[in-house]
């Protein structure tokens, strides 16, 4: 067996649903993948921004602009405007 690494063809985190990501988590750690491998890390990355994105989504009508942008802020990694 070798080691894995994460393919270069890998989609964004909004390509794949959350069902899928967690199919894809499950069915790596189904077949023996170690928490470190990249792959397993990635879909907890995608799983994590599903879980943000759902969260936004149902709470976007509500949010002010003003903390809209400092919510943007908070992201980081050059993350300056929320898509409406």
């Amino acid at each position: 067996m070798t080691a894995a690494t994460a393919d270069a063809q890998t989609p964004a985190p909004g390509d794949l649903t959350a069902r899928q990501w967690a199919a894809r988590h499950n069915a790596l750690l189904g077949r023996g993948a170690a928490d470190d491998d990249p792959r397993v890390a990635e879909c907890r990355a995608a799983l994590a921004y599903w879980r943000c994105r759902t969260v936004i989504d149902a709470e976007r009508d509500q949010l002010a602009p003003a903390d809209a942008a400092a919510l943007a802020d908070s992201l980081g990694g050059g993350a300056t405007t929320m898509r409406t």
